[in-house]
């Protein structure tokens, strides 16, 4: 990404736009060759950092806020931006289908991940596939139940305490 996007992107803050774009980035070349659309990266990758809360790995990637569900929702609009620079960059190929729009990581895209080694994006990615075994990509509804369900839950703990 050029130094332009990478300012506006703000990559100081967590939750940003460039912190989500490299996820999104880890994400679709985890699972490569696989297309996925706006929705389902958004569910992924928020089940994939709480993975633990959905049974599924054995701590969260981004910890135990008492807020964390909250985040779902409010990162729609961060993804779109996201993938909107991916795409612009030509790391993220765009695809019509009769379903709306698809995502996929290009070539240079590619480039990009294999550079961001560390031990988060290791975890990072062995989240997507747990989740991505643990549901069926194409199953939004069962992913957006399993979200719904944990958040009616955690707020009725959290008026209980």
């Amino acid at each position: 990404m050029d130094k332009k996007e990478k300012t506006t992107m703000n990559e100081s803050t967590i939750g940003s736009t460039f912190e989500i774009s490299l996820r999104i980035l880890l994400m679709l070349d985890c699972l490569s060759p696989l297309q996925l659309d706006a929705q389902q990266i958004g569910m992924i990758d928020f089940i994939s950092v709480y993975a633990a809360d959905f049974g599924l790995l054995d701590e969260n990637l981004h910890g135990y806020s008492n807020y964390r569900f909250s985040e779902f929702p409010a990162r729609k609009q961060p993804i779109e931006a996201a993938l909107r620079y991916l795409i612009l960059d030509g790391y993220v190929h765009l695809t019509s289908t009769s379903n709306g729009y698809e995502y996929s990581i290009t070539t240079a895209g590619k480039n990009v991940s294999k550079q961001l080694h560390s031990s988060y994006s290791e975890e990072y990615c062995l989240a997507v596939k747990t989740v991505v075994s643990a549901f069926n990509p194409a199953d939004t509804a069962a992913m957006l139940n399993a979200i719904n369900s944990l958040t009616v839950k955690s707020l009725k703990e959290v008026t209980h305490e």
